[in-house]
């Protein structure tokens, strides 16, 4: 990203739909291009999440003695591993001779995440913005849609806590699947298409919207005329500093919404997802609380949850879930605390599964460019109607301790 972003740190509030569509003013001659980029390197373990044992089902006899796959790490049988979580390079610049009005971003990823599941190196980020005219920027290729702020937001820089939420992952994150096997990476929040989008000054505060229109999945060629159709509008009332800044501390309250159709093994599914949040970043402080719901297109992961088993999405359901989280960073250290919850499938009983994360964190601001994370998740999965089979093998969840290096340049 720009000099600009990577000089301030992290932990940081902006209007992530102007700072990653649009380069930073400049009284000279934008750059051309720049160079940027970020590694995660990454520790972690399970705690507790004992194998399962006593499943009596005919099917499910041969995994007693088994890990459930959330209590792995990685894809093997390891329940402490390191790896390079993320590790992005690009460039992003300005087309020369045209007064800042059109710039581009370019970016690629391949660390040892959902992303590279299918191919070692992936293209996450191919855009180019222009400045039509005043309240209309439109960006074209592939980019982050205007989601939650947690998904939308630049993790290495932003991100308070290691992982993203259970309802983030699950309901805005999307696994292309098909057969019951994964056809290519985690989308990473993003998709191929077309954004028109500006921010404007109010009071002393700001207006934001972002309106998207996609293909439904990210990186190749669309096969069908079924487009996803997105939005998100941001208010910040209260903006300390410069109304107009993209990075400040603000008060802002958002809502976001997205329609699309997926063929789910056969079947047309159309995928809503909608959510709305409240933040506040002031001083150090940083406080959200996000609500997100998902109908359609639910994605379950394996089934059941064991290395080799089917990936199941289901076509029609509901689901829905919120994250909170308050953190503090008045100096180089600082600490934060976060409860997400999800239900999932709440329109079937048998089927319905609650997830629980209570996470602590604690982070050293070693300089502006790196910073370490250390995470405790305290992690609960309930199957309340489900059989006792399915009961014994959430019982099994343990909890998660991940300890990441943070580098950006």
């Amino acid at each position: 990203m720009s000099v600009l972003i990577w000089s301030l740190g992290a932990a940081l509030a902006a209007d992530w739909v102007m700072l990653q569509g649009t380069e930073p003013a400049t009284t000279t001659e934008p750059a051309a291009a720049r160079a940027w980029g970020f590694v995660q390197p990454l520790a972690e373990t399970v705690v507790g999440g004992e194998p399962v044992t006593g499943l009596t089902a005919d099917s499910l006899l041969d995994f007693n003695g088994e890990r459930a796959n959330f209590n792995r790490v990685g894809s093997g049988d390891a329940t402490l591993g390191f790896s390079i979580r993320r590790a992005r390079f690009g460039f992003r610049g300005t087309i020369p001779g045209v007064d800042g009005r059109v710039n581009w971003l370019l970016g690629a990823e391949v660390g040892q995440n959902a992303l590279t599941r299918i191919d070692p190196i992936v293209l996450t980020d191919a855009s180019v913005t222009v400045a039509v005219a005043p309240g209309l920027n439109v960006r074209v290729g592939q980019f982050k849609l205007p989601l939650g702020e947690e998904a939308l937001e630049m993790n290495p820089i932003a991100a308070e806590f290691v992982s993203v939420s259970n309802v983030t992952g699950q309901l805005l994150n999307e696994n292309p699947s098909s057969g019951g096997a994964y056809t290519a990476g985690v989308s990473g929040f993003r998709d191929v298409g077309i954004q028109a989008f500006d921010s404007f000054t109010l009071g002393q505060g700001s207006l934001t919207y972002a309106l998207m229109l996609s293909n439904g999945g990210m990186g190749a060629l669309d096969t069908d005329n079924a487009k996803d159709l997105s939005g998100r509008l941001t208010w910040a009332p209260f903006v300390w500093g410069e109304p107009d800044a993209a990075i400040r501390d603000e008060l802002s309250l958002y809502a976001f919404w997205l329609e699309g159709q997926r063929d789910v093994d056969g079947v047309e599914a159309r995928r809503t997802r909608r959510g709305a949040g409240v933040q506040l970043e002031r001083q150090g402080l940083h406080a959200r609380a996000e609500v997100i719901q998902g109908v359609g297109a639910i994605e379950l992961g394996a089934n059941p949850p064991f290395p080799g088993q089917p990936v199941v999405v289901a076509a029609e359901g509901e689901a829905a879930g919120l994250n909170v989280f308050v953190h503090h960073q008045p100096g180089p250290i600082g600490a934060g605390l976060r409860y997400d919850g999800l239900w999932r499938l709440v329109d079937s009983p048998t089927d319905l599964r609650v997830f629980h994360t209570v996470t602590a964190d604690v982070q050293l601001q070693m300089s502006p460019k790196a910073r370490v994370m250390l995470d405790y998740e305290r992690r609960w999965l309930l199957a309340p109607g489900a059989s006792a089979d399915a009961q014994a093998i959430a019982a099994t969840m343990g909890d998660r301790v991940s300890l990441q290096l943070v580098a950006v340049f």
